[in-house]
């Protein structure tokens, strides 16, 4: 899980199916500041999730945290002193709440693939590539907030974000990215207080930061992130002892296969070292008896001269 040390101190995690993404530590990532945490998770396709944060020791305000989806601004809760008792506090951010024709409803969180296509047919237009500057990024900033009373605006209302429907190659630049957050369909849900609150920053800064790069297995693998699956080792290097019934017969197989293709070669050049023979074989009583042995079909090119008329004469002996 993501951890701070600062005080308080807060683990944020990803959860599918009730269960903690495992978290990889980003290596290129230099340290942006002491405020900040950044891993890297597994996103799989169509799963939902969910955000829990867990507070160790009670902070020194009321908590204001802010959800961010691929850069844009998804909801925000709050945590009030008044609820904070001893031990561990557990928050949990299932999706973002607002309100539709007058009901409080629910849209849930989940990991959507991101459909690339070839950069070269289709322009990639600045605009996109700023949109696209933190796809693939899940961002919890905390803030020390007070004041905190009921907000007499409109309650907000529900706005489903739709997502890329295709993303150039090129505006990627190589960053390995493979899923995009969406929200589902909005569900009824119990309602919500809506308060408004004063940052205790003037400058509104966090004092933690959690950023999670959800990425797809074979990403992560790419990037490193997480090991390559080793090469199987091939069953002829293997102990005969260590296979199996199954491995046992391929590995027969493949010899038998090995076998019948080296006598087939075998055959092959039997067959053409015959031919060779008969073509080289010496011939006999070729002329009155005598021993005549024939070293070369070409034809034999006799010598020409020219007499003192012009004409050519060709030397018979």
């Amino acid at each position: 899980m993501a951890t701070t040390t600062k005080i308080p101190k807060v683990k944020v995690d990803v959860l599918v199916d009730n269960i903690a993404l495992q978290q990889y530590e980003d290596d290129e990532e230099g340290q942006v500041s002491p405020a900040t945490v950044t891993k890297y998770i597994e996103a799989q396709s169509g799963a939902e999730f969910v955000l829990r944060n867990v507070f160790d020791e009670k902070p020194k305000y009321d908590v204001k945290v802010r959800v961010y989806m691929d850069g844009s601004y998804v909801c925000g809760e709050i945590l009030r002193l008044k609820g904070f008792h001893k031990g561990t506090y557990k928050q949990t951010i299932d999706g973002a709440r607002s309100t539709k024709d007058g009901m409080w409803v629910l849209a849930k969180f989940s990991f959507s693939d991101l459909k690339t296509v070839d950069s070269i047919s289709r322009p990639c237009k600045d605009r996109l590539v700023k949109d696209l500057k933190e796809l693939g990024q899940i961002s919890v900033k905390f803030n020390y907030i007070t004041n905190l009373r009921p907000s007499t605006s409109a309650l907000p209302t529900f706005s489903k974000g739709e997502g890329f429907d295709e993303v150039p190659e090129k505006a990627l630049k190589g960053t390995a990215i493979s899923h995009q957050v969406l929200l589902r369909d909005p569900i009824p849900t119990g309602g919500s207080s809506f308060l408004i609150s004063d940052y205790v920053d003037p400058d509104r800064r966090p004092f933690l930061t959690v950023n999670f790069k959800y990425r797809s297995r074979a990403a992560l693998k790419s990037l490193l992130i997480i090991p390559r699956s080793p090469s199987p080792v091939p069953l002829e290097e293997r102990d005969v002892d260590s296979l199996s019934l199954e491995e046992t017969r391929e590995l027969i197989r493949r010899q038998r296969e090995r076998e019948a293709a080296a006598l087939a070669v075998k055959r092959e050049r039997g067959i053409k070292r015959g031919r060779s023979r008969e073509r080289s074989r010496t011939v006999s009583d070729f002329d009155g008896g005598n021993d005549v042995s024939f070293i070369s079909a070409k034809r034999l090119k006799l010598p020409v001269t020219l007499n003192e008329d012009g004409a050519e004469m060709i030397d018979l002996t």
